[in-house]
C-alpha cells in the first residue's frame, strides 16, 4: 500500500514503523522529542502525518546519540 504525504498514521502505526512501543511514542510526544500529534476530533486519538515519519526517525536517532554520548562517556 502506498501512502500519500498528508495521510495520517495512528500512534500504533507510527510505533510499528519506527520500532518502538505506542507508550514510548506518547511519552516522547509529551517530552517534546517528536512533533505533537494531530488530535482526531470527536475522539481521544492521536495521529501523525506520514510525511513526518522521517523527521521522527531523525529525532529518535538524535536522542539516542545524545544519550550515548552523555556525561561520563568521554
Amino acid at each position: 500500500m502506498t501512502s500519500t504525504p498528508d495521510e495520517l498514521i495512528s500512534t500504533g502505526g507510527l510505533a510499528a514503523r519506527v520500532g518502538r512501543s505506542p507508550s514510548t511514542i506518547k511519552f516522547w510526544e509529551t517530552e517534546g522529542v517528536i512533533p505533537p500529534a494531530i488530535r482526531i476530533e470527536g475522539s481521544n486519538r492521536r495521529a501523525w502525518k506520514v510525511s513526518e515519519i522521517d523527521l521522527i526517525r531523525e529525532r529518535i536517532a538524535a536522542r539516542r546519540a545524545e544519550r550515548l554520548s552523555g556525561p561520563g562517556t568521554a
